[in-house]
């Protein structure tokens, strides 16, 4: 039987088991749907899902998948017709009501807030409920109502920075300006990635008056475009159920943002095996295998979608960035021309060329290049990240900095700018602004050898004597030097670190493992500094970087 057929025969079997449940429900009549022009585990999964619900019609939570099943395809009257009968079977379970509440939503307002009231009946323990429930009530101008959902929200996750979005909401409706200004505040220093808070944020300070502050939400509302929401399982839970290729391209592009590259892979080739692939579904791929260090796979890639999509860009950049990985600096500067010549403001392919410009060493081309690239698009972190670094390179330390800010400012936790600014500022005298930097690094990835040694290395050799905490660096640069026991920089600071404690016994030791590393190594700059350093130990001597003004 086909797929077809096998479905519309389960559908008839269900339509045709009158009373078969404990309850004595008849199964809903489901609309017919048509399977022969969806794709292929589409058909599939509504198959697999009619057959069990056939074979136990009298189960609510089977039904309720059917529903989540249609409802994750976009088939929402069949979605909310199992949803009304998983209802039905079991009324205590929320998440039948709350599911059809989210469908109406869409187009009947007051329908989903029936069906909201009656979920709400049972009391959910989810913030994500009451938020999706307040934003239905928002809409409809119940703002009294919607304010009681959102402080529901708030006593079960105080830090919900999506209800206080909600509430800022609410205090627009109502006129109030400033309290919706200060729940926008408090909501992006929560989640600074919530992109819809600072869109929200510039509105309002543009109205109280504040054009700085505004254009500086903005900006940030460009750096995070997409719209976030709180996590629901209930609903992670439908929208898993989905094999559409589209499912599959949203789940991916989610997991590469989650660093998930792996999964990701996976996900983007379900997608090319489901249908031919657009341009967008050979650079997801390529991209997912890129950053998994499988560069050849990820060329061959790019090269099969450049032949069914010859002057696709978002294809060419990923290539140009490929071959400049894999060395090919030529090549990839080839691309991204071919590129600015057919786009000649694309933000991205500027940035890019900049970075293969600087990798071959034209720091001045780069930062000309990642300029024109900021001057499209002000909110192009990498942009500002990159500038940075090639400023540094030209000995600009007090612009480079500058950039880095830029860059803290559009992501906060953003490592690379915590590590560079810390290791610029120490360069440049301020040890304690570098502690800071390194220390609010080490909390955002505290498994991080390089930012636990940089911040060994200032806590042990820092001028003045109140940043200096030895017991501290000595454990940072132990764990680095037992991770790279054969690199010769980890056993240097930790050296130093133990001269900084007053064991000058062990301190000699590491910095002798040190010396002889770098010596095997090749590094005539790095002998020579760590045999200083070497015997200054010896006559029970710490290191200390020198006291810049």
């Amino acid at each position: 039987m086909s797929r077809v057929g096998l479905a519309a025969a389960l559908a008839a079997t269900l339509l045709a088991c009158g009373g078969g449940s404990e309850t004595g429900a008849r199964p809903p009549e489901i609309p017919p749907l048509d399977l022969a022009g969806m794709e292929t585990p589409v058909a599939a999964a509504i198959d697999s899902a009619l057959r069990a619900a056939s074979e136990d019609p009298g189960s609510p939570s089977r039904w309720g998948a059917l529903g989540m099943v249609y409802h994750a395809h976009a088939l929402y009257p069949q979605a909310l017709a199992a949803y009304g009968h998983a209802e039905t079977l079991d009324p205590e379970d929320y998440r039948w009501p709350y599911l059809s509440a989210l469908v109406l939503s869409r187009d009947r307002v007051a329908e989903a807030r029936a069906a909201f009231r009656r979920a709400a009946r049972r009391s959910p323990g989810r913030a994500s409920f009451w938020i999706a429930f307040a934003d239905l009530l928002l809409r409809s101008g119940e703002t009294a109502a919607a304010a009681e959902q959102l402080g529901r929200a708030l006593e079960i996750d105080p830090r919900s920075s999506h209800a206080l979005y909600g509430l800022a909401g609410v205090a627009l409706a109502e006129g109030d300006l400033d309290r919706a200004r200060d729940l926008l505040l408090e909501a992006v220093e929560i989640d600074p990635g919530q992109g819809e808070a600072h869109s929200r944020l510039a509105q309002v300070l543009e109205r109280l008056g504040d054009e700085q502050g505004a254009r500086r939400h903005e900006m940030l509302a460009r750096a995070h475009p997409g719209v976030t929401r709180p996590a629901d399982p209930v609903v992670e839970e439908m929208e898993a159920k989905g094999m559409s290729s589209r499912a599959h391209t949203a789940r991916g592009l989610a997991l590469t943002e989650a660093g998930r590259f792996a999964e990701a892979e996976r996900e983007f080739r379900r997608v090319l095996a489901i249908r031919p692939g657009n341009a967008a579904d050979y650079a997801n791929l390529g991209g997912a295998l890129a950053r998994q260090g499988r560069l050849p796979e990820a060329v061959e890639v790019y090269h099969e979608g450049l032949r069914r999509h010859p002057d696709d860009p978002a294809i060419l950049n990923n290539l140009a960035m490929a071959e400049a990985d894999r060395g090919s600096l030529a090549a990839a500067a080839e691309h991204l021309e071919k590129v600015l010549a057919a786009s000649p403001r694309s933000a991205r392919a500027k940035l890019n060329l900049g970075l293969v410009r600087a990798r071959a060493g034209d720091h001045q081309r780069a930062v000309e290049l990642y300029r024109e690239a900021l001057e499209i698009e002000p909110s192009l972190a990498d942009a500002w990240q990159n500038l940075g670094s090639s400023l540094a390179g030209l000995g600009r330390t007090e612009e480079a900095i500058d950039c880095w800010e830029r860059v803290l400012e559009l992501d906060p936790d953003d490592l690379a700018a915590l590590y560079n600014l810390g290791i610029a500022q120490a360069e440049a005298g301020d040890h304690r602004g570098a502690i800071e930097r390194l220390r609010r690094a080490t909390r955002t990835a505290p498994n991080s050898s390089r930012i636990a040694l940089a911040l060994a290395w200032e806590l042990a050799t820092a001028p003045q004597a109140a940043l200096r905490d030895g017991a501290e660096a000595v454990a940072l640069a132990q764990r680095v030097r037992q991770a790279y026991p054969s690199e010769p920089r980890p056993a240097d600071v930790l050296a130093a670190a133990l001269a900084e404690t007053g064991d000058y016994e062990g301190a000699r030791r590491e910095a002798e493992t040190a010396l002889a590393l770098a010596r095997r190594g090749g590094s005539p700059a790095g002998v020579r500094e760590i045999a200083a350093r070497l015997a200054g130990y010896r006559v029970g001597r710490p290191f200390r970087q020198p006291d810049r003004p």
